[in-house]
């Protein structure tokens, strides 16, 4: 039987561990079974790097948590912006857990553009309609949705 693959929003921990009781099931030793498990989650999540504008993207509940989340998933996630100075990104960075070193204020859209496909980001979120157009299908509007009282 194949190896399972990870599920979309599972973290490394759960498919690890799903995946080492399949594979000894099927009558791998444990550490084999650990071995390949951990190898079919980084092939599997190696290429994804997943990006956020920061104001009015990252700034937001949603766009932090769903931040968190890939991290859990173990994806690499950069903060890119077309503000002039990243220090005033870093707070927000370091409570995620996005190293410094995937921070990048690039001054103007046209810079974030050039360098979310200079790193090969392969999905970028910004609430900017001309920036996730420019994207492509890297390119993910974000919005928040607003709520009428009446």
């Amino acid at each position: 039987m194949p190896i399972p693959k990870p599920s979309s929003g599972q973290t490394e921990n759960e498919y690890v561990s799903e995946c080492i009781a399949f594979l000894v099931k099927e009558g791998k030793s444990q550490e084999q079974a650990s071995a390949i498990c951990y190898n079919t989650w980084k092939e599997n999540h190696a290429a994804e790097k997943i990006s956020f504008d920061y104001d009015e993207t990252l700034t937001t509940a949603k766009a932090s948590d769903m931040a968190r989340k890939f991290i859990e998933q173990g994806i690499d996630v950069y903060i890119i912006s077309a503000r002039h100075d990243k220090s005033s990104m870093l707070e927000k960075a370091r409570s995620l857990g996005i190293p410094e070193s995937r921070v990048y204020a690039t001054g103007s859209n046209e810079e974030k553009i050039k360098k979310i496909k200079e790193l090969g980001i392969t999905k970028h979120y910004d609430n900017n309609a001309n920036v996730t157009k420019a994207l492509g299908t890297i390119g993910e509007k974000f919005s928040i949705p607003t709520i009428t009282i009446k």
